[in-house]
């Protein structure tokens, strides 16, 4: 059974840039783990560097990306104000119950809920295009890692274990090991 990883910004903002012997851990443990990193696309360009250049570089993921180890999913559908709609697509809906749930938590409603929900409603889209699959995301925004626990069941989804990294500066140690990537793992 295929276990897929999703990772949230913060974690690598926590980990830091290429070149750096945390990033070049993570990489030994997902090819150890004999899994995949995955990131919404919010997620890529939430870390991007516009800075001075033509074109844009991600300085935290390009170089994983490159190497294969890491792969960032396609947009997600939605948009922030979408209502669930029953039978609907089951990806966007998950995204639209994440948000809500998010923002009703939230002490700052008007945040990056909406960026957030994509953890959610990536590992739907992963295990409606996959058969076999489990999934463990990875945050350090608690309310994030419950809703990545809690949403996906209630689309018929149990295969998934969410990891909460609490102060984030953990996922330097904590994330970028096999344990943290298997599914066997505590």
């Amino acid at each position: 059974m295929y276990t897929a990883n999703i990772a949230d910004t913060v974690l690598f903002r926590a980990i830091g840039k290429d070149p750096n012997p945390y990033l070049r851990r993570l990489k030994r443990a997902v090819e150890a783990a004999d899994t995949e990193l995955w990131v919404p696309a919010a997620v890529y360009h939430e870390l991007v560097d516009t800075g001075h250049t033509d074109s844009p570089i991600n300085p935290y993921l390009d170089t994983a990306i490159e190497e294969g180890w890491l792969r960032v999913a396609t947009p997600l559908p939605g948009t922030r104000g979408d209502d669930f709609v029953e039978g609907g697509d089951p990806v966007r809906n998950a995204r639209v119950v994440a948000d809500a749930w998010l923002t009703q938590q939230s002490t700052y409603p008007e945040t990056n809920n909406w960026r957030d929900a994509t953890l959610v409603a990536l590992a739907v889209r992963l295990f409606e295009e996959n058969a076999r699959i489990r999934v463990v995301t990875h945050t350090a925004d608690k309310s994030l890692a419950e809703a990545c626990a809690r949403m996906p069941p209630e689309f018929g989804y149990y295969e998934i274990r969410s990891r909460y990294y609490n102060p984030p500066r953990t996922a330097q140690t904590a994330f970028p090991t096999v344990d943290s990537l298997t599914w066997d793992s505590g």
